[in-house]
């Protein structure tokens, strides 16, 4: 299989578990010093033509004139979080190619310990999902800190994981009802000149939202989520079953590269399965949903 992998930042995995399995990996940075392949789309397209899978892992506010562009030579296109800017831009996007399957990326649905999460879920009343990082702010000042790029902050970058989750263990996911959200922006670039994560502009912007929480509640269960860039407390990255004073708790950390290994063969091999990616599609829809609940 041949596979096409534009952006070599998180493009880097991509390119790793695929060639693991054999696929031919033709890559695109329009960044020369990324060591990618090409530096230009067209020129990739033009030399390789059709490819099996297309991953776009480039900055948030590109996914969709690139999808655009990779669609019609893909058979599957993956779109990093958070896939669009609105709910109506990515279902126009759909709309608009109807011939390939695009999914946004939900790789912990595929993590190997997820069936024993389904079970914990499945039992329990009480599900806390959180994102809470001491000091991880992601390239403060750079477009990941500007709204009109981003656009949001931790509500588009680390939410779409938690709420990847619910999708997929609640069948009916898109009648939870909401009883709490608030998203807020804390902290201000200066604040956040110190980050371990990335590149800092201390002449960028910073006008984000650093913290999200969002509450679901229904069939007799209560979904608890938060995310944090940059918390007063400690690290905290799990998920726990049960109420807060007794509670199962698992860490998660990253998500293992198996898992996207597993994501990226599923979807393939359920190309031509009309249930799978209705289902897909129904996800992606209410995550974005969700993330414009926050932002608004």
């Amino acid at each position: 299989m041949k596979s096409l992998v534009i952006g070599m930042g998180i493009g880097q995995l991509y390119k790793g578990v695929l060639e693991s399995q054999g696929h031919t990996v033709v890559t695109v940075d329009r960044d020369a010093n990324k060591g990618a392949d090409y530096t230009d789309i067209t020129e990739a397209i033009t030399n390789h033509g059709f490819f099996d899978t297309a991953h776009i892992c480039t900055p948030n506010f590109t996914h969709m004139a690139i999808c655009d562009i990779v669609a019609p030579v893909s058979k599957v296109v993956f779109v990093e979080k958070p896939g669009a800017a609105s709910t109506a831009e990515w279902i126009s996007l759909i709309e608009r190619h109807p011939t390939t399957r695009i999914t946004m990326v939900k790789n912990n649905q595929w993590r190997p310990e997820f069936s024993m999460f389904q079970e914990y879920y499945d039992k329990s009343n009480e599900i806390w999902l959180r994102w809470i990082n001491k000091d991880r702010v992601p390239n403060p000042g750079t477009w990941f800190t500007n709204k009109e790029l981003a656009f949001g902050g931790v509500s588009r970058d680390l939410m779409p994981h938690l709420l990847s989750y619910v999708s997929s263990f609640c069948n009916n996911f898109h009648m939870l009802q909401v009883t709490h959200k608030h998203s807020a922006q804390r902290w201000m670039l200066a604040d956040v000149s110190q980050t371990d994560y990335g590149i800092v502009d201390p002449n960028g912007v910073y006008d984000v939202d650093d913290i999200a929480e969002l509450t679901l509640e229904g069939f007799d269960k209560k979904m608890i989520l938060k995310a944090d860039w940059r918390s007063d407390d400690e690290t905290d990255i799990g998920i726990a079953f049960g109420d807060s004073s007794s509670a199962m708790k698992f860490e998660l950390g990253l998500c293992p590269e198996e898992a996207y290994l597993a994501m990226i063969n599923e979807c393939v091999e359920k190309v031509n399965e009309q249930a799978f990616w209705l289902n897909q599609y129904n996800q992606d829809v209410w995550i974005h949903d969700m993330m414009e609940l926050l932002n608004g």
